[in-house]
């Protein structure tokens, strides 16, 4: 444990710091790009959804167009195509819900899925019984979509999203001329691929830029979550004054639980009133460095963010809360009852005698600490 006497405000960064801080990229928080691996879940069991819909859809209108003609119940090569793209979907949506998976993988997983979803429809739409004569117009392809939805919903840095981009929206050139190769749609020129797709390379364009700025969001929530020396992990609760996040120091890779206060939530309603939240908070977070007893959760640092935040930085206990423990175990032994709150109230012994906690008018916590815990039980 460090020693509470030597605990102090964070240190301000310095207009070099901040300049050294901002050249450096900094990687998406872990929950952001966790949060980011279950969307993508949730996207391909939508696309699986879509596959079949389109698939039975496509049926029902060959049988409206050719009433009499078995064509609608045959099964082709777009069939084929969409029943892989649905157990590809149905794969990687249970690949998404299992928690151990890095997600920063499974997001890279997410652009391979990309690019195979691009060639599949460019399968479908190049492969499937292309008209002879069809016309080449500018269009935005079902390609270009899907690029798009991929840049908005699922993180990744320019670079990547560039290459997958480019990839994916080629599968539709790539297909035409496959298709004229076997005789399927002798469309002219080969130059006419890119007349007929290069508005699918403009979202692409378009989709890196989204990328970049969904990064850019992405490093701004890195930043608000760096305090001081400690960065700010997952979620661990939420209560009406503010929140607690798991954190971990940079240079000591000890964890810590930080709890961010908002000054509104100690009755600030203006920058008077702010100030003075901020002065009785810094008053009492110094009080609390140095209580001494071994039952109370040792205070590691405190201070106030950019932004008007206060937070706490303090032990981090991996365990299980009273409350968890009664509902699991159900009531408690009177004897392990009585030893639990000896402890509560020697802590909070100390913090009365220090000014932090006041006496209620049923419970005199100036009392011998062994009395107290039996007029509680």
């Amino acid at each position: 444990m460090a020693d509470k006497h030597l605990i102090g405000p964070l240190p301000v960064s310095t207009p070099a710091d901040l300049t050294r801080s901002r050249g450096r990229s900094r990687e998406l928080p872990d929950d952001l790009l966790r949060e980011a691996s279950l969307r993508l879940g949730i996207m391909s069991l939508l696309f699986a959804v879509l596959w079949i819909v389109g698939v039975v859809l496509g049926h029902l209108a060959a049988r409206a167009i050719y009433p009499d003609h078995p064509r609608w119940m045959q099964f082709d090569i777009t069939d084929a195509i969409a029943l892989a793209s649905v157990i590809a979907s149905l794969a990687l949506f249970v690949y998404t819900r299992r928690g151990e998976r890095d997600p920063k993988f499974v997001l890279d997983l997410g652009l391979w899925y990309m690019v195979f979803t691009a060639f599949a429809l460019a399968v479908m739409f190049h492969l499937g019984g292309v008209p002879e004569g069809g016309a080449i117009l500018p269009e935005i392809s079902w390609v270009g979509a899907v690029v798009l939805m991929f840049a908005a919903i699922v993180p990744s840095t320019p670079k990547k999203m560039l290459i997958a981009g480019f990839v994916a929206a080629s599968m539709n050139p790539i297909l035409m001329l496959v298709s004229r190769s076997r005789g399927l749609w002798n469309f002219g020129p080969a130059r006419r691929v890119l007349i007929m797709h290069y508005p699918d390379y403009i979202l692409v364009g378009a989709a890196v830029v989204i990328s970049h700025v969904v990064t850019k969001l992405g490093q701004q929530v890195t930043r608000a979550r760096e305090m001081g020396s400690y960065q700010l992990g997952e979620l661990l609760g939420r209560g009406g004054m503010g929140e607690v996040y798991k954190a971990t120091h940079r240079m000591l890779a000890r964890p810590a639980a930080i709890k961010l206060i908002r000054t509104e939530m100690l009755g600030a309603v203006d920058d008077e009133a702010a100030r003075l939240a901020v002065t009785r908070f810094r008053r009492e977070a110094e009080a609390a460095a140095n209580l001494r007893s071994q039952h109370t959760v040792e205070l590691y640092d405190f201070g106030v963010t950019e932004d008007g935040t206060l937070y706490l930085v303090m032990e981090f206990l991996d365990g299980m809360d009273l409350e968890t423990l009664v509902r699991t175990n159900g009531p408690l032994p009177t004897g392990r009852v009585i030893h639990i709150l000896r402890q509560v109230c020697d802590s909070l012994e100390e913090a009365h005698s220090l000014g932090l906690v006041h006496a209620t008018e049923s419970i005199d916590v100036s009392a011998p600490i062994h009395q107290l815990a039996e007029s509680l039980v």
